[in-house]
């Protein structure tokens, strides 16, 4: 654990090279439980990326609103939309899928990103997504099998489509911080999860569950896994709102807090380690900063945090939030995460 504490004191500074890790098209950012970053790393790698197709498949639909403030009011082609032809009959697959991100959030204007948007829709598919699973097991024969796939598949077939009209070469998809339904096809679509946990003991037990449904047969991922046994890797454990030590002397230096829930993650990672993309623990936790003033920020101006500069302000709920220079840190943090994923 020690290395990974060094290592972070390198990546304040800028001065940390990328770690050792194999390079995944696509990511699913997961965890089943909900506040603990996953939106706001999607938000932020999507940033840093370029070429990059994103879907939100969360109906709470953050993310998409981030992209476009506007995204429930506008038609087009949504998340659900995607995966319903799959497991309704009659429904025609859509075209025209994704929107490009800088035509609503000027942060992108620059790049070469796409979004495909969530939907309130995403909160019933859990049970349609069931329905159709019980159906197609009535059917015999290798039929059967092509049907299941189609459905656990229809998320990865649908976004490798749109990254061919888009011309992206990357992927991230945010999840809901409920398995059934969207996230269930999220991990199905992944080559590999990225999983945010907070400094918190319900945040730990819910990686553990996130690891028991990876290890356990008779759980709801592995009873359903598709033809070929198709399983995601996992790339890297993030360990979100860590504080800091504020000791003279001590910068940088995680607290006692953090340093107790960095231990426990790690000894859950070295524990799981056939789970992951490499055989050293040490290649696969991370540490990112609480983003306090200019989470708040961020999130109010729907600003990717590379993009902030201290002493920025804004008003929110008649509060001045303020970014301090530890955006710097978090900066360097966040730009260390995507060189080492892609």
């Amino acid at each position: 654990m020690q290395a990974i504490l060094d290592r972070q004191e390198l990546i304040a500074a800028g001065e940390a090279a990328p770690l050792s890790l194999p390079k995944f098209r696509t990511y699913a950012i997961t965890n089943l439980r909900g506040g603990i970053g996953k939106t706001s790393i999607a938000f932020n790698l999507s940033y840093l990326a370029d070429n990059i197709l994103v879907a939100d498949t969360c109906p709470q639909g953050n993310l998409s609103y981030f992209y476009d403030p506007n995204y429930a009011l506008t038609g087009g082609v949504n998340s659900a939309d995607l995966i319903r032809p799959y497991i309704l009959p009659g429904f025609a697959h859509p075209t025209h899928i994704s929107q490009k991100i800088g035509a609503t959030n000027e942060y992108f204007a620059d790049k070469n990103s796409f979004f495909v948007k969530s939907s309130s829709d995403l909160y019933i598919l859990p049970n349609q997504i069931s329905t159709a699973m019980v159906q197609a097991r009535t059917v015999a024969g290798a039929m059967q099998n092509t049907m299941l796939d189609g459905i656990l598949y229809s998320l990865r077939t649908e976004l490798a489509k749109e990254a061919q009209i888009t011309k992206t070469d990357k992927c991230l998809i945010d999840t809901s911080p409920f398995f059934a339904g969207a996230t269930q096809l999220a991990w199905n679509a992944a080559d590999a999860l990225i999983i945010p946990v907070r400094t918190d003991q319900q945040s730990v037990n819910s990686f553990k569950l996130l690891i028991n449904m990876l290890t356990t047969p008779d759980s709801d991922f592995l009873k359903n896994l598709p033809s070929d046994k198709h399983m995601p890797k996992i790339q890297m454990v993030i360990l979100t709102h860590c504080a800091w030590s504020t000791r003279e002397g001590s910068r940088n230096k995680p607290n006692k807090q953090t340093k107790m829930f960095l231990n426990e993650i790690y000894s859950i990672v070295a524990r799981h380690i056939n789970l992951f993309s490499t055989s050293d623990p040490h290649n696969h936790v991370m540490i990112l900063d609480d983003f306090l003033g200019s989470g708040r920020v961020s999130s109010a101006k729907s600003k990717p945090i590379p993009c902030l500069n201290p002493g920025e302000t804004n008003v929110i709920n008649r509060e001045k939030s303020v970014v301090n220079k530890s955006v710097d840190k978090i900066k360097n943090e966040l730009l260390f995460i995507h060189n080492s994923i892609w």
